[in-house]
């Protein structure tokens, strides 16, 4: 009962919330302004009915959120793009997670996420790509992998990339790439095991053949590095592969890639992996009113697991969003992945396997307040740690000024 009264209250908060700042600030959302500075923000909330994810003893938890953003964007024609935005975030939780599950969680807490993006053509032939992000935050990441799939910690995930591209000639382009990825938990207790870092770095070229196709070709190397206190624990994969672009229409593009990968253990008791490694993707863009997405991927991957090294993980994504008006959008998306993970000392391995769905729409009630809400389950179905099922309901306002 008093969950349900909590959900009750929280849901009708959140509305209330949104309708009091647009009545006070009107005027200014009836005439937005385009420039340097945008400025916006979201109101929302999300409950799920396994707060942990564990298979026994679940917790439900409405999460409350307001979260305002200011963009700085500055453009010097097509050759210089620059995008910063910074996004505080205030979030209540009805259900804190209490110390006997981890760290503890406050009721309300202040996180957030700071975004640069730099885009500069240093000359007709030569592009360079920078980037960066970094959040402080207590959800679960899923898309970014790492151990807190299975529960929430205070954190801090940051995202760095940066990559060059040079048109040698008309048909062929090169370029040199790498990325550097690091999570950090504030409770000493789980950083012991869980802080992580992994780095990545590859060359590539790209060869025009005409009437749509393109040749591609990669090779790199990737490091997953972990300090666990009680283990040795980490690994590096070497990569090569080749592939194929393809245009079918302006909005619809193709690719096919595979090649092979060699893998190593930090740990030199552990024997090497070798795999054949491999993806494919096919996208519809936004001419159309309905846009979908299609991929696969095949290889070595960075764990998802502590305390494993490395994983062979098949996965597939799918996606399709359908415009039923010019204010309505709705979104289905689908997740599926296999991670196999080898044998490590004195822990045996298995398979970690997800599958995800989720439905959403997006009602625009003009071109400064949004609307959205959604639903999503997902299932985690595994050898070497928990198993658990989990619903999110989802709902929101997103207002431009």
């Amino acid at each position: 009962m008093k969950l349900l009264k909590t959900l009750f209250w929280g849901l009708m908060l959140v509305p209330f919330m949104a309708g009091t700042k647009g009545v006070a600030q009107e005027q200014a959302l009836a005439t937005p302004e385009d420039g340097n500075w945008l400025y916006s923000a979201r109101v929302g909330g999300e409950f799920t009915d396994n707060r942990d994810g564990v298979e026994n003893g679940k917790e439900s938890n409405l999460d409350l959120f307001i979260e305002p953003r200011v963009d700085y964007r500055f453009r010097d024609g097509d050759r210089t793009v620059l995008d910063l935005a910074v996004l505080p975030m205030l979030k209540w939780h009805s259900n804190p997670r209490d110390n006997s599950q981890g760290a503890g969680q406050n009721d309300t807490e202040m996180f957030g996420t700071a975004v640069a993006e730099l885009s500069h053509q240093l000359n007709q032939r030569l592009l360079l790509l920078l980037g960066d992000a970094i959040t402080y935050n207590d959800d679960p990441e899923i898309s970014n992998g790492g151990a807190n799939v299975r529960y929430s910690n205070n954190h801090i995930w940051n995202s760095a990339h940066a990559s060059m591209d040079y048109e040698t000639t008309e048909q062929l382009t090169t370029g040199v790439g790498g990325s550097y990825a690091l999570k950090r938990y504030s409770d000493s207790v789980v950083a012991q095991s869980e802080d992580e870092d992994i780095i990545e770095g590859n060359v590539n070229l790209k060869y025009k053949m005409g009437s749509g196709y393109r040749l591609l070709g990669t090779a790199g190397a990737s490091q997953f590095k972990n300090d666990a206190v009680d283990q040795t624990r980490g690994s590096s994969v070497f990569s090569v592969g080749a592939g194929v672009e393809k245009t079918f229409t302006p909005d619809l593009i193709g690719k096919v890639m595979a090649g092979y990968q060699h893998g190593t253990y930090k740990n030199d008791a552990l024997d090497a992996i070798d795999s054949p490694n491999g993806s494919a993707e096919l996208t519809m863009r936004a001419a159309s009113l309905t846009r979908f997405r299609l991929g696969g991927s095949y290889g070595l991957y960075a764990p998802y697991v502590q305390p494993y090294s490395i994983q062979t993980m098949t996965a597939f994504t799918a996606g399709v969003d359908h415009d039923l008006s010019k204010r309505l959008t709705v979104s289905l998306n689908g997740q599926y992945g296999n991670g196999h993970y080898k044998a490590e000392g004195n822990f045996e391995g298995g398979n970690d396997t997800m599958v995800m769905g989720g439905v959403r729409a997006d009602y625009h009630l003009n071109r400064n307040w949004t609307l959205n809400a959604g639903y999503s389950v997902e299932n985690w179905d595994s050898d070497v740690r928990e198993s658990f099922t989990r619903n999110l309901v989802d709902c929101g306002v997103k207002v431009q000024l």
